[in-house]
């Protein structure tokens, strides 16, 4: 190989953005030092077809050889309007197109765009089109959509006997939680190829949660205990009057479970000359009732995943992580030592 020809190819191997334009001139500097085909596949990176390839193409082109001929990108098949309307059948579900599945899948997708816009397109190419306009998938919730008559007038009464809390009218957002022995399983971090394993004690063990968390404060009063009964509601109103006695009224914010409307309940609450006022929440409400967040947040440090063989140690544990997370929300207990 003459001597500026060597150098023109070291010149666009050392400035080509292309990948394949440096591994060809790089191929043909080594074999100019004499290198055999197998020694420049192995300095190079390549197989030895790729050498052979690069020297006929040489042979054949000359210096034009090492140029990457796919410098033009063929036109993108996937179009803003093809990309609007695949966003909008993710609003809706395939039996709205006449598909007999009730879920989206990558090859549904396809077959979609391919009805509605003759373009028969790969489903890695509509899965780089969801992932670039921030699709992923996930698991839907569940809800119910039921109508209920003043619903938006409950919850703004709610609302304001919340904003009005004073010391001599606490309010509290009040729900029951169940504690299981064998555990809830959540997602954590896992080494690549291995699952780790939750051991459970097999037969399971229940114990049921009071709750009530204060509007105004934070502060959580909560009772453990082995069964969820009207009475046992009684008892933690009971018990929450006393630690509250210097209010002159408790107003407690919570759903409609039976045990709340129980008639024991409700010659409690007579008893009690209006000092204790229930204020129940719209049926199937419970992002409106904030302790539900502490729940959560009990469940996910506490009882998710745990190792607890006997439920005594899990009930400290649910004690200890309800006495340090108060104030709630704003003291963050996730990442303090046991």
């Amino acid at each position: 190989m003459p001597r500026a020809q060597r150098r023109r190819l070291e010149k666009v191997w050392r400035k080509t953005p292309s990948r394949i334009e440096a591994l060809r001139c790089r191929i043909l500097l080594l074999l100019s030092q004499g290198r055999s085909a197998t020694e420049v596949a192995g300095m190079a990176g390549c197989v030895r077809a790729t050498v052979y390839r690069t020297v006929y193409r040489f042979a054949e082109l000359g210096e034009d050889a090492v140029r990457d001929q796919r410098t033009a990108r063929a036109a993108d098949k996937v179009t803003a309007e093809m990309t609007t309307t695949l966003l909008g059948y993710l609003d809706g579900v395939p039996r709205d197109y006449g598909w007999q599945r009730c879920t989206w899948t990558l090859e549904l997708l396809v077959l979609q765009l391919a009805e509605d816009f003759k373009v028969t397109l790969s489903t890695s190419t509509v899965y780089r089109t969801l992932r670039t306009q921030g699709c992923r998938r996930g698991r839907p919730r569940p809800g119910l959509q039921i109508p209920v008559r003043g619903r938006r007038q409950i919850l703004r009464r709610i609302a304001a006997r919340v904003a009005a809390a004073s010391p001599s009218e606490e309010v509290f957002y009040q729900d029951e939680a169940d504690l299981h022995l064998n555990p809830k399983i959540g997602s954590t971090y896992l080494r690549r190829g291995q699952q780790a394993v939750v051991l459970t004690p097999g037969k399971n063990v229940k114990r049921y949660i009071f709750g009530a968390l204060n509007a105004r404060t934070g502060r959580i009063v909560s009772g453990i205990v082995e069964y969820k009964t009207a009475a046992m509601f009684v008892e933690f109103l009971q018990y929450l009057s006393s630690v509250y006695r210097g209010a002159k009224r408790l107003h407690l914010v919570l759903d409609n479970y039976v045990i709340h409307k129980a008639q024991i309940v409700k010659n409690y609450l007579a008893s009690r000359a209006g000092r204790i006022e229930l204020h129940f929440l719209p049926p199937y409400s419970p992002n409106d009732n904030r302790i539900e967040r502490l729940w959560k947040q009990m469940h996910d440090h506490v009882t998710r995943n745990h190792r607890h063989q006997h439920i005594e140690p899990l009930v400290e544990d649910v004690r200890r992580f309800l006495r340090e997370t108060q104030p709630f929300p704003g003291t963050k207990v996730s990442t303090r030592r046991a």
